[in-house]
């Protein structure tokens, strides 16, 4: 019995403090080169709370699963979807991404509300999109379908008329937009009107984000001390600025976290 105690209270006790190095996507405002962001500075916020230090590796998006499973040196992987499995202990989901339509104010489609609105259209969206979105079987219907992998291009697509419509996350496309716009303004992108105003519409469920840690207790020293944060209002307070400052774009469309 006094073993058994002895297991459960060193079970309960929190990590020793810990340098974690986490393997993380390249999406800006989410992650950016930097690694700062959206999701990156609640990571840290939250990790710092319980004593520890988090230094980021940003790869390409995709690219960070694989890395994670194939190199032990990394602590700590994010993120990962709701139907996602790596190696190691995921947290509890904490923010949370939005996937949708980014289109023209005035191109007929401004007040879409599902996928199916694209039948007969042109969509631009990122790479395994049908699969990622589940959006197989209605794909076929679209006019054209193009992947570009470079959010530039997605975003050059849609404002030079190439497509009616961009299938992604939305704050990630607003922040493009913003940066095609910044371009434009000095005459880098000559072929484009940087002053087409763009909304985004949600069409599809918001996406739960979730980490994943080699070590149970740096797990649940992050579970408790995010959900410190939620409780606290200090998650929504390093958040919100990040969705605020496009809101023009995403409106009331974006959650905050």
């Amino acid at each position: 019995c006094a073993l058994a105690l002895a297991v459960l209270l060193c079970m309960a006790l929190p990590a020793r403090a810990a340098d974690i190095e986490m393997i993380a996507p390249a999406m800006p405002p989410h992650f950016d080169a930097q690694g700062h962001g959206r999701i990156a500075d609640v990571v840290r916020a939250a990790l710092a709370r319980c004593g520890h230090h988090v230094h980021f590796t940003v790869v390409p998006f995709g690219r960070h699963w694989a890395d994670y499973e194939a190199d032990t040196r990394y602590d700590a992987l994010a993120t990962a979807e709701a139907d996602q499995t790596f190696s190691g202990y995921s947290s509890k989901p904490f923010m949370h991404l939005q996937d949708g339509a980014t289109v023209l104010a005035d191109g007929g489609l401004e007040h879409i509300a599902n996928v199916t609105a694209l039948a007969g259209h042109a969509v631009v969206t990122f790479p395994q999109a049908e699969s990622i979105l589940g959006i197989e079987a209605t794909a076929r219907r679209f006019a054209s379908l193009r992947h570009r992998a470079d959010r530039y291009d997605q975003v050059r697509q849609l404002l030079a008329g190439h497509s009616d419509a961009i299938l992604a996350d939305g704050l990630i496309t607003a922040h493009f937009v913003q940066a095609v716009r910044d371009r434009a303004d000095l005459g880098q992108e000559p072929d484009l009107d940087g002053g087409r105003a763009v909304v985004f519409r949600p069409i599809f469920a918001t996406g739960p984000q979730r980490l994943y840690f080699r070590s149970a207790a740096l797990r649940d020293d992050f579970d408790r001390c995010v959900g410190e944060l939620d409780r606290s209002g200090e998650l929504e307070r390093i958040a919100r600025p990040y969705v605020e400052r496009y809101r023009a774009i995403v409106g009331d469309a974006y959650p905050v976290k």
